[in-house]
């Protein structure tokens, strides 16, 4: 089997065709496909006639404020130290002895793989139509995009363990705001609240006093942004300054057509390949309420 790299400008079809009919392992570079941007959904041209769009995981991480490296090498080490502030002193005094503590925390950020596989038969290898190709792109990568955005919520968990509050089986509005209460010590970037589907639900159903509107109102609680996301962990409810969680990134994603493995059902396997890592380099901005009301 003979590995080949193709360049974008070429035509996926015909790459995909050609490497099917002439029976080899071939990967495909897509590096034009995730840009580093802070826009919302952009158009963005991998080859000729085929556009794919920014995945909704990527779109929504980059929404609430995700901080993002790419285009990395190596291990990648993020320190994080914590918020201090100055004082005003007298005239002709001191400090009091009052310094900055420098000593700092870190995440190391580390190369994960992550695929996403897609089975298409021989028969789609003749549509001569650039959209069933651009389907096939888009499918790819939202799936490694989701594999990630789930993942964020789960290092979240973990590098912030010490910021989770059980409140056992109430979400009652005095204990989702004292999420807030307990970052009172920050100045926050970008302080939103996220939560799953079902903690929406449960939240916008739930009046925050009596004969008033939910928790969850016009996808605000407590006037700071409310996001909706089923990457979320479904029993939780995250606030905090969503800058301090990153997503690192190394190289491009790679598309590997495998024409031999369901070749007597007639169907071409194609993954995509990635190089991911997530976390928290902050755990002190988070507060995160374990809730079990949502059922």
């Amino acid at each position: 089997m003979e590995n080949i790299k193709n360049s974008e400008n070429q035509s996926f079809r015909d790459w995909l065709v050609e490497a099917v009919n002439e029976g080899k392992t071939a990967s495909y570079r897509a590096d034009p496909i995730v840009v580093a941007t802070d826009a919302g959904l952009i158009n963005k041209e991998v080859m000729p006639g085929i556009d794919v769009l920014t995945s909704p995981g990527e779109a929504f991480l980059r929404q609430i404020g995700v901080t993002f490296f790419s285009g990395l090498n190596g291990n990648f080490v993020v320190p994080s130290m914590g918020q201090d502030t100055g004082v005003f002193v007298a005239e002709a005094s001191d400090a009091g002895g009052i310094s900055a503590n420098m000593a700092s925390a870190s995440l190391t950020l580390t190369a994960r793989r992550v695929t996403h596989s897609q089975a298409i038969t021989k028969e789609t290898l003749s549509q001569s139509s650039s959209s069933v190709y651009s389907a096939i792109v888009q499918n790819l990568i939202n799936g490694v995009w989701n594999a990630v955005t789930n993942d964020l919520f789960d290092q979240l968990d973990t590098d912030a363990a010490t910021q989770i509050t059980s409140l056992g089986t109430n979400a009652a509005f005095t204990n989702v705001v004292n999420q807030e209460a307990s970052l009172n010590g920050l100045a926050l970037a970008r302080p939103a609240y996220v939560a799953s589907p079902a903690e929406k639900s449960y939240l916008s159903r739930t009046a925050y006093m009596t004969n008033q509107v939910g928790i969850w109102y016009n996808d605000q609680i407590n006037g700071y942004p409310a996001y909706c996301t089923p990457a979320s962990n479904v029993n939780k409810i995250y606030f905090g300054d969503w800058s301090r969680v990153c997503v690192g990134q190394w190289d491009g994603l790679e598309i590997v057509v495998d024409p031999y493995t369901d070749a007597k059902k007639g169907l071409i396997n194609l993954t995509a390949v990635g190089m991911f890592d997530t976390g928290c380099y902050n755990k002190r901005g988070f507060a995160i309420l374990a809730d079990a009301s949502t059922t």
